[in-house]
This record gives C-alpha cells, sequence and structure tokens, in this order.
C-alpha cells in the first residue's frame, strides 16, 4: 500500500478458542467489523479533510478496510495513497503526537518526516482518534 497505513488492531484483542484458533463464525464477523471500520474512518476522512482540493486525488484516494495481521488479529486502517499524502499529514507541525496507540507507516522515501508531527493538514490520524472508542464499544458489543 501506497502512503501509510493507520493500524486500529489494539482495541481489537486476540479472540482464540482454547486451543488457539479463532471460530470461524466469530472470525468472519470481527473480520466484516473491521472492514466496515475501516470503511467508516475512510468517509470521515474524506469528509473532514482540512485542505482546499486542488485536484481532489487526495481527497479521493483516502482507503479505509482492514487486514488479518496474523490469524487471530484483526487490523482496521485508513491511508492516504498518493505520492504526497505524508506532507499532508505530517509537514507544517502544528504540534507532536504522543499518540503511541496509532500507529503510521510510511514509504522510505519519507523516512525524513517525523513521525511524531501532527501536520497542518492532518486527517488520518485525527480520524482513528475520534473513532476508536466507536469502534471499542461496537467490538465488544459483538463479542458478547
Amino acid at each position: 500500500m501506497d502512503g501509510f497505513k493507520f493500524d486500529a488492531s489494539d482495541f481489537l484483542k486476540k479472540i482464540a478458542s482454547g486451543s488457539g484458533g479463532v471460530n470461524g463464525k466469530v472470525k468472519a464477523a470481527v473480520g466484516i467489523y473491521c472492514d466496515s471500520s475501516g470503511k467508516k474512518m475512510e468517509g470521515y476522512a474524506k469528509n473532514n479533510a482540512k485542505w482546499k482540493d486542488r485536484t481532489g486525488n487526495a481527497r479521493q484516494t483516502i482507503k479505509g478496510g482492514f487486514k488479518w495481521e496474523d490469524k487471530n488479529k484483526c487490523s482496521a486502517f485508513v491511508a492516504g495513497n498518493m505520492n504526497y499524502s505524508p506532507y499532508l499529514e505530517l509537514a507544517h507541525a502544528k504540534g507532536t503526537s504522543s499518540d503511541d496507540e496509532v500507529g503510521m507507516e510510511v514509504a522510505p522515501s519519507f523516512s525524513q518526516l517525523e513521525l511524531a508531527n501532527e501536520g497542518k493538514y492532518a486527517i488520518l490520524r485525527p480520524t482513528v482518534r475520534k473513532l476508536t472508542p466507536e469502534f471499542i464499544s461496537g467490538m465488544a458489543n459483538l463479542l458478547k
């Protein structure tokens, strides 16, 4: 995936049976929930991005979804997919995030950017931060 990924897997605890496997129905439900959480983050980020569109590409290519980290751990994510997305998120910092719960990945070519920065046009990390409590609550209800 180009750009960066926000991994909100901390709220998706391992849900294993006694033998270490995940019940198929529970796994399917968790996958669907993670995917819908990723899609919700995508919609929120697109609707709340602070920059003024020039081409619209940065906003249109924001994608949310999910992936299985291993057989028992699912992650929801939102990503900016333009070559300049990391600059929108991290450059012209208005402050530093102390948020260790929201993971971020950038391509090696952007390693000079400080990943802890909260850029002037940041939307991905704030989206994850805002929606995570809702996702935790929903996941807890799902697993009851």
